[in-house]
C-alpha cells in the first residue's frame, strides 16, 4: 500500500513539475509577444505625436490670425480664410490605442507571477497601470465643443470632407495624419464674416489658448509614456537569451 501511495505522490510531483514547466514556456512566449506589442505601441505613439504637432501648428496659426499677426517663420499674413480653417483644425483629435493582448493574458493566466525577475515584473505592472486611451482623456473637449458650436456648419463640413484626417498604415492597423495646408473654394465673404464673428467672441481667445496648453500637456504625457515604453522594451530585450 505504501508503495502505491508513494507512486501516486511521485506521479503528482512529476505532473506538477511538467505543468510548471509548460507555464514557464508559455510565459516566455507571452513575454516575447509583449515585446512585440510594445514595438507596435511605439509606432502608434510616434504617429500620435506627429498628429498633435500638426494640430499645434494650426492652433498657433489660429492664435496669430486672431491677433492679426504675421507668421514668425515666413512673415506671411494669416488671412481670414486661413484663420478660420486653423481655428477649426486646432480642435482635431486622433485617439491612440494600446496593444495590451499579451499583458492581459499574462494577468488572466496568472503567468505574470512566474516572471522571476522582480524588476521586470514591476516595470510591466507599472507600464500597464495606464494606457493610451486614458492618456487621451487628458486632451480636453472644451475647445472642440466650443469652436464647433460657434463656427458655421458649412465651413466645418467642407473642412472635414476636403482637409480632414488622412488614413495611414501603422502597426499592422491604421492611424491618422492631418494635411499641412487646407484651401476651400468658398466665398471670401463667408470667411471674412466668420473671422470677424470669432474675433468678436469674448471667450474665443481664452478657449484657443487653453486648447494650446491642453495639447502641450497631452503631448508631454504621451512622450513620457513612450519613454517608459522604450525602457520596458530594453529591459525585456536585455533578458532574452
Amino acid at each position: 500500500m505504501a508503495i502505491v501511495v508513494f507512486g501516486v505522490f511521485i506521479g503528482l510531483q512529476v505532473s506538477n513539475w511538467n505543468e510548471n514547466l509548460v507555464q514557464k514556456e508559455e510565459t516566455k512566449v507571452l513575454i516575447k509577444r509583449l515585446f512585440e506589442d510594445l514595438g507596435k505601441e511605439h509606432e502608434v505613439i510616434t504617429i500620435e505625436l506627429d498628429y498633435y504637432a500638426d494640430v499645434k501648428k494650426y492652433a498657433i496659426k489660429a492664435l496669430q490670425g486672431f491677433n492679426n499677426e504675421a507668421l514668425v517663420k515666413d512673415e506671411q499674413f494669416v488671412d481670414d480664410e486661413q484663420f478660420v480653417i486653423a481655428a477649426y483644425q486646432a480642435s482635431q483629435t486622433s485617439g491612440a490605442w494600446s496593444y495590451r493582448s499579451a499583458y492581459t493574458e499574462l494577468i488572466r493566466t496568472g503567468n505574470i507571477n512566474l516572471i522571476e525577475n522582480e524588476s521586470l515584473k514591476n516595470l510591466i505592472l507599472g507600464y500597464y497601470s495606464d494606457d493610451l486611451k486614458e492618456q487621451n482623456l487628458l486632451l480636453t473637449d472644451t475647445y472642440v465643443e466650443y469652436i464647433r458650436g460657434v463656427m458655421p456648419y458649412e465651413i466645418q463640413d467642407r473642412i472635414r470632407n476636403e482637409c480632414g484626417d488622412t488614413v495611414i498604415p501603422v502597426a499592422k492597423s491604421y492611424g491618422y495624419r492631418l494635411p499641412e495646408t487646407c484651401d476651400l473654394q468658398l466665398p471670401d465673404e463667408l470667411f471674412s464674416e466668420t473671422a470677424a464673428y470669432l474675433r468678436s467672441l469674448p471667450d474665443m481667445l481664452k478657449n484657443l489658448q487653453y486648447q494650446l496648453a491642453a495639447n502641450d500637456r497631452y503631448v508631454g504625457e504621451i512622450a513620457y509614456f513612450d519613454k517608459d515604453n522604450r525602457k520596458l522594451s530594453a529591459a525585456i530585450e536585455e533578458l532574452q537569451p
